[in-house]
């Protein structure tokens, strides 16, 4: 039986494994989110269970002093906050000053919005930070829990057969006798063994139907390839969502109904594609795709990239605010005649880092302030930059797709990516749709049209100052790049880092 629990525990780690893995954000599964409540400055991460239903953690940080009170409100899109439960109190964290968590119970998958409100002396303001609370992961059963279990199990068995003994000799007895003898006993205990059995393997087959239909709701992102079109002598990607779930717009389960909605565009794009070199991840390209001949097929022009076999990360942001990063390989040609020109926020880059500072070709600097050699598993990364003009004066920055600067993070081995901002990893027009949904929305189509409205133009006035820091915690071990990308003097530039992150635990802290 040992055995068996075993291979059972392989098996359920390796699902464990794969759902981490593919997930939306690649294998960072926690929301972190930095900005403004009203008044207030707010720092939030929400650390979903990973299993629906489940219970969440929420660590929330408030800036400054006489707040009152913070509470947090789960809202899922279609429903809207008439159709969600009442905002949960958050309780200050002791020894942890500003600092408030709340635990929020998610019923069911979707994609919702965590509603934060704050009130106090500077008077009361909300935020919303969309999440997608969706199944990843089976829980697995402990096997000393098993080995409990069974012989728990097998001492009710051995009684209950015991009771169907007796019920055939001492309930058989005349009043005032001894015990009545012969086979009835033997008889009524194997009749109820087998009657036992019979139970034991109806419910070992509900169980495993359970199991499946379980195991059928889990969130797996859109299936998709990545191929390279060198027709006339030109490299174009074309990227390609075949997942039958698309095509059709037919949901197979509770979470995926989300996912059928139409594409909005996210900083005015529709698709954020990051390619990176899956052999030596110094070679990086920022693409933004646009819809080829149907609307499951997005092309994009791979300029001067250097050829070699790539991984491909394609996020998307759906009507209803729910994200997908989508994966796929693909192995890029070399160039061969004219370059053609791409969306001009696109952006190539190879190099190699070279420590907590990056120089940049017109001689400005990038200094990834306080880097260290090694950072721990879930503790602040400390994503803060600060880049100089080469006289050592703050630089000031352009807007790059509406913001001061965007980052990735990637574990060297694939099996973590995640696209940042200064508000942290959650999408601007996941937010505005939360926001922005009506009742009269019901037909597919109807809130996207806004929300293109308000978001394909993406301003590229003003300026930014040259320190930029993004809310984030390393989610395990292992060897990570950072590329930080802003624009300056019109054009996009690259900046890369390189990290070493230690330990495998997960704290319960905001940090």
């Amino acid at each position: 039986m040992n055995a068996l629990l075993n291979r059972r525990g392989v098996r359920t780690a390796a699902l464990v494994l794969a759902t981490l893995v593919t997930s939306a954000h690649v294998g960072s599964p926690d929301t972190w989110f930095q900005g403004m409540a009203g008044p207030y400055e707010v720092q939030a991460v929400v650390r979903l269970p990973g299993v629906i239903p489940g219970l969440a953690q929420i660590d929330i940080r408030v800036a400054g002093e006489g707040v009152e009170q913070v509470t947090a409100q789960p809202v899922v899109f279609d429903a809207g906050p008439e159709g969600a439960p009442p905002p949960d109190v958050a309780t200050p964290v002791a020894g942890r000053p500003g600092t408030y968590h709340a635990e929020l119970w998610f019923m069911r998958s979707g994609s919702f919005s965590v509603t934060i409100a704050v009130r106090g002396a500077r008077g009361e303001g909300t935020v919303i930070v969309p999440v997608a609370a969706v199944p990843e992961r089976q829980i697995p059963l402990y096997p000393w829990l098993g080995w409990l279990l069974a012989a728990l199990g097998t001492l009710l068995f051995a009684g209950a057969v015991t009771i169907f003994r007796a019920a055939g000799t001492d309930a058989l007895a005349a009043p005032g006798t001894g015990a009545a003898t012969g086979s009835a006993g033997a008889r009524y205990a194997v009749v109820g063994a087998a009657i036992l059995v019979a139970a034991l393997v109806g419910a070992r087959g509900w169980w495993r139907s359970v199991e499946r239909e379980y195991q059928a709701e889990l969130y797996r992102p859109y299936a998709a390839t990545a191929l390279v079109d060198t027709a006339g002598g030109s490299r174009a990607l074309r990227f390609t969502i075949t997942d039958s779930v698309w095509s059709t717009r037919r949901a197979r389960n509770a979470w995926e109904r989300f996912s059928v909605s139409p594409i909005v565009p996210d900083h005015g794009k529709l698709m954020h594609l990051f390619l990176i070199d899956a052999d030596d991840p110094s070679s990086f390209a920022h693409l933004h795709p646009v819809p080829g001949a149907d609307s499951s097929t997005f092309v994009a022009s791979l300029g001067a990239l250097p050829p070699g076999r790539y991984r491909a990360f394609a996020d998307v942001v759906h009507e209803t605010g729910f994200p997908q990063t989508m994966v796929a390989e693909l192995s890029v040609p070399a160039a061969a005649g004219d370059v053609p020109a791409g969306d001009p926020d696109d952006a190539m880059f190879t190099g190699r880092p070279s420590g907590a500072q990056w120089m940049l070709a017109d001689g400005a600097t990038v200094t990834w302030e306080g880097q260290r050699d090694t950072l721990e598993v879930d503790a602040d990364a400390g994503l803060r930059f600060t880049v100089r003009e080469p006289d050592g004066t703050v630089a000031r920055l352009e807007p790059y797709l509406g913001m001061a600067g965007h980052a990735v993070v990637y574990r060297t081995d694939g099996g973590v990516y995640v696209h940042l901002h200064p508000n942290g990893t959650i999408s601007m027009v996941a937010q505005q749709a939360m926001a922005q949904r009506a009742p009269t929305d019901t037909a597919a189509g109807m809130l996207a049209r806004r929300l293109a409205a308000d978001t394909t133009h993406v301003s590229h006035a003003g300026q930014f100052d040259g320190v930029l820091a993004f809310p984030y915690a390393f989610p395990s071990a292992g060897r990570y790049r950072v590329w930080l990308q802003f624009r300056r003097g019109g054009q996009v530039m690259t900046a890369l880092f390189d990290v070493e992150v230690r330990g495998d635990g997960r704290s319960a802290s905001a940090s």
